[in-house]
Parts: structure tokens; sequence; C-alpha cells
């Protein structure tokens, strides 16, 4: 009784460990992914901040443009 309990544990044991951890692991690979693309990076962030401050800064100077024309 024993030593089918141990062929078959070892039979169990004798499969790829990597795969168990694959296994293990894929749920938090999973997750981990998805809140990388839902929660943006700094260097996300700071692009959207520059392109942000690009488009104000046109604004300013289409206005002053158009300002400067209406007073002429």
């Amino acid at each position: 009784m024993i030593r089918a309990g141990v062929v078959s544990l070892s039979l169990v044991l004798g499969g790829c460990v990597g795969t168990v951890v694959d296994v293990v692991t894929a749920p938090i690979r999973i997750v981990g992914a998805g809140i990388n693309t839902v929660i943006p990076g700094q260097h996300e962030r700071d692009r959207r901040r520059g392109k942000q401050a690009r488009k104000a800064e046109e604004a300013q100077r289409k206005a002053a443009k158009k300002a400067a024309k209406a007073q002429s």
C-alpha cells in the first residue's frame, strides 16, 4: 500500500515542475498585465502632460497673434 502511494506520488511529481510553476503563477501574471494596461505609467503621464503644455502654448500664441492682428 505504501509502495503504491510512493509510486503514484513519484508519477505525479515526475511531471514538469516548470509547468506547475507556470500554472500557479499564471493568474498573477494575468492580473499584473491587466493592471499595467489600465494604470498609466510615469512615462505616459509625463508625455500627456507635455502634450497638454504644448497645446496650451500653441493656443496662447494663436490668441496673441489674433489680438495683435486685431489691434493693427
